[in-house]
């Protein structure tokens, strides 16, 4: 074929870009036999503008996920979830419990019995467990300045008219990176003595609800980095007390009478797959019902971690024991009880989880858990305060993309109190989820 035919078609396929079309311009003037030469060099060019193109896609990628810029200085960025929550629940001692443990595991709430009371069967479905959170970041002379906030719509609903759920605070805070290994933080977030690293992925709002420490509250934290993956905490949170009546005439309604926040520290280490957190806590307990009143000093203990193995799949557990109250199983448990002379009886209680999770395939996941806590009661106490709780979570979670999930889990918890009456709950609980 002569060049000369060829060189029109092949100018016009090459002269796309700017750049391009001036060498191609300078082409159309030279000899036939500089043709090929200058085509390489066209080539050339265009794979380097193609090469800046995909840098310039790459870098407004990373800003996205940093953040977008409001103001000078000040990054903003936005996320959360949506999820539907679909769930069939058995109670074997009770009907329909018309309570928060009808949405997600609350041990307190399940109903104990002899055995001689129908059990019941209900068939709940919301979506007031989706999320939404908002953070920013500031660079400053004195260091990054960080806020985030966060809420979800767990709260009330009424399903026959509206069923609008109300919005509630679950995050609200400012931390301070004063230095490169140190910080400050001050707001409402999870307690220091609560690692969330550990919690296992389970469809339930908690999962292993009967072991884990499961608390957000106010408070200042100093956090230092000590290197190698590991750091140290110390925090001063917000403090209230919950106590049963022994004899002593004690109502919940006395006054949570604390003049000392609850103090907690926590040591996060790191020894190669394996990363765990040791916290510790000091705690007054105390009450005034105006015509008598105590205090004690009460403390807690916590360690948890997790393996991750080789193949993805990782092992998560935790070990609690003290006067934790709130701290463990969404208060199942109570600080102390009030004796008939009004002094307080601290009740201790031990408990912990372990989960595994299992990748079936880079879509498909279980995650195994079993969860257990028991209180050491006071003497005097009512027969129908808890004393043991239990739940055991199976699932099996699919995500065709990464923040896509559908997944189905079998849940199984009892409860026992001190008269050695029991109940349980069985549920199956089917979720959607989309991360955004």
């Amino acid at each position: 074929m002569n060049p000369q035919k060829r060189n029109p078609i092949r100018l016009r396929t090459l002269c796309k870009t700017p750049l391009a079309l001036a060498a191609c311009l300078a082409a159309t003037s030279m000899p036939a036999a500089a043709d090929s030469d200058m085509a390489k060099r066209v080539e050339m060019l265009e794979r380097e503008l193609q090469a800046l193109k995909s840098q310039l896609q790459q870098k407004e990628q990373l800003q996205h996920k940093k953040g977008v810029e409001l103001k000078k200085g000040t990054r903003f960025q936005y996320g959360g979830y949506v999820k539907l929550d679909t769930s069939w629940s058995n109670y074997s001692d009770q009907q329909r419990a018309n309570n928060v443990g009808d949405d997600f595991l609350v041990p307190a709430t399940i109903a104990v019995g002899d055995g001689d009371n129908d059990g019941d069967t209900v068939m709940d479905s919301n979506a007031k467990f989706s999320r939404l959170w908002f953070k920013t970041q500031t660079d400053t002379k004195a260091g990054a300045i960080k806020s985030y906030i966060e809420m979800d719509f767990n709260a009330s609903n009424d399903e026959r008219l509206t069923n609008q759920s109300s919005s509630g605070l679950r995050h609200a805070f400012v931390s301070w990176d004063y230095s490169d290994s140190a910080s400050l933080l001050v707001g409402q977030t999870w307690s220091t003595f609560f690692n969330v690293g550990a919690l296992p992925e389970t469809l339930d709002f908690v999962g292993p609800t009967s072991g884990t420490v499961f608390i957000r509250q106010s408070q200042a934290r100093w956090t230092k980095k000590l290197g190698g993956g590991t750091s140290f905490m110390l925090s001063a949170e917000n403090p209230s007390v919950s106590l049963y009546d022994a004899g002593g005439g004690y109502d919940a309604r006395d006054i949570d009478d604390s003049v000392m926040p609850d103090l907690v520290a926590r040591y996060n280490g790191k020894s190669g797959a394996f990363s765990y957190s040791l916290a510790a806590m000091a705690r007054e307990i105390t009450y005034d019902s105006g015509s008598s009143d105590d205090s004690a000093l009460g403390y807690g203990l916590s360690l948890s971690g997790k393996y991750l193995f080789e193949n993805g799949d990782d092992l998560k557990f935790m070990v609690n024991h003290g006067n934790l109250g709130r701290y463990v199983a969404l208060n199942t448990f109570r600080d102390g009880a009030v004796e008939a002379d009004g002094d307080i009886d601290l009740i201790d209680v031990t408990g912990g989880y372990l989960a595994y999770r299992h990748h079936w395939n880079d879509k498909l996941r279980s995650t195994f858990s079993y969860a257990w806590s028991s209180a050491d009661n006071a003497d005097d106490i009512l027969a129908d305060v808890t004393e043991t709780i239990a739940n055991a979570n199976v699932n099996l979670i699919y995500s065709p993309t990464k923040k896509l999930s559908f997944g189905a889990e079998y849940i199984f918890a009892e409860r026992e109190v001190e008269s050695g009456l029991d109940g349980d709950l069985t549920r199956l609980q089917l979720m959607g989820k989309w991360a955004f």
